[in-house]
């Protein structure tokens, strides 16, 4: 499989945002983590180039997936860890 096609899945990206919410909640670490896939998102869509019709909706979908993705796995972290 061509990596190119796993990365621009907007499913990878919720899986990587839900993982890092999950596995470690809302800690400073978990916010430098997410920074960090915001920046490579960008850097996802400088790539790309310009937008195109029938790319567009797929490409820019990533970035607030990822998002809502580690908002919801952070959720469910405090539902199951809490102390």
């Amino acid at each position: 499989m061509n990596i190119l096609k796993l990365v621009d899945s907007p499913i990878t990206w919720a899986i990587v945002g839900m993982v890092i919410g999950v596995s470690l909640g809302a800690n400073g670490l978990s916010v430098i983590l997410v920074c960090a896939g915001l920046g490579l998102f960008l850097l996802y869509l400088r790539m790309h180039g310009p937008a195109e019709e029938v790319t567009e909706g797929k490409l820019f979908s990533c970035g607030p997936i990822f998002m809502a993705a580690w908002i919801l796995g952070f959720i469910v972290h405090g539902l199951l860890f809490v102390p």
